[in-house]
């Protein structure tokens, strides 16, 4: 499913709740009207004198009058619903949000609730069901004071999600020994893509490996399934390539299958290893090294320092 598909999931799910909402609120309404014959008389009031002042101009005096009384008939119409046991909220739709009055949109731009909603969707099929929101607000200052190379990567990270997707070097290769802050950056920026509703997949190279695996032993419709997510996402994270277990030449195969048509696609991959260049051509081979490391789309960084985890 990509990005598309899923806001257009939950534009279903609002309209969903927005009719239900609006359904309720009719259905009261009408109960009302039943219930008390006051009520009944000041709402027929209020509709008449609503559709007479539409014909007018708002700054004519006969509307200006009209707008007054039906603020003031609106009043005792919730006088009367008191006396049968229902308030003003009863009648009215309730809204999960009322800003956009669960549409989505306000002023033709997303709400902050689909945004919401969208960004949680996103986060699920990110392979980061259990993220709890490493950001680049949790970077520890005195580590980035004591290390300059690694406060310049962070800032080149904020500024790469800052530009997304219009980035020259679209894909991020983070090279560096265990514990230099490899992940925890990827991390960083996997969630702050998610929050501007960017279709992430964020997966361990041990994870990738025996999920594809894992998509040799099903159907031809499955298989496609997995291999969309991997390939239809706005952005790729592989984390920690070196680690995962090699099967003969199948390892390779798939990964570069999934960086070639990645590629083709113009979407980005970001990886993080701890190998070196000699070590990851070996591992890898020329074939997938070269596709991987192309300067005109990628650009490689080299973590240096201590090991954060530490202390």
């Amino acid at each position: 499913m990509d990005k598309i598909s899923i806001i257009e999931e939950v534009l279903r799910e609002l309209s969903q709740q927005r009719v239900s909402a609006e359904l309720l609120a009719k259905q009261n309404l009408l109960d009302a009207r039943k219930k008390s014959a006051g009520f009944k008389k000041i709402d027929d009031l209020i509709r008449e004198k609503t559709v007479e002042y539409a014909s007018y101009n708002k700054e004519e005096d006969r509307a200006k009058k009209l707008l007054f009384e039906i603020r003031e008939l609106k009043t005792k119409r919730i006088d009367e619903l008191k006396k049968i046991g229902m308030t003003k909220k009863d009648i009215e739709p309730n809204f999960d949000c009322e800003k956009c009055k669960d549409k989505g949109f306000v002023d033709g731009k997303m709400c902050s609730c689909l945004a919401s909603k969208v960004h949680e969707k996103l986060l699920k099929r990110s392979g980061l069901p259990t993220f709890v929101g490493h950001n680049f607000k949790d970077s520890n200052e005195k580590f980035l004071e004591e290390n300059k190379t690694l406060a310049k990567t962070f800032e080149l990270a904020k500024i790469y999600v800052e530009k997304f997707p219009d980035v020259k070097t679209p894909n991020l290769i983070f090279m560096g020994d265990v514990g230099v802050g490899k992940t925890f950056l990827l991390e960083c920026i996997a969630s702050a893509l998610i929050e501007k509703c960017v279709y992430v997949v964020y997966v361990t190279a041990f994870n990738f490996s025996n999920t594809m695996l894992k998509a040799l032993t099903l159907e031809p419709n499955e298989r496609e399934i997995i291999l969309s997510n991997f390939l239809d996402c706005d952005i790729l994270i592989i984390d920690d390539m070196g680690s995962e277990p090699m099967y003969r030449n199948l390892s390779t195969a798939n990964l570069f299958t999934i960086f070639n048509e990645r590629d083709i696609k113009g979407k980005p991959t970001l990886i993080s290893t701890n190998l070196n260049f000699e070590d990851f051509e070996k591992r890898y081979g020329t074939r997938l090294f070269s596709r991987i490391f192309n300067k005109r789309t990628a650009r490689a960084i080299l973590f240096e320092g201590k090991d954060l985890r530490i202390s």
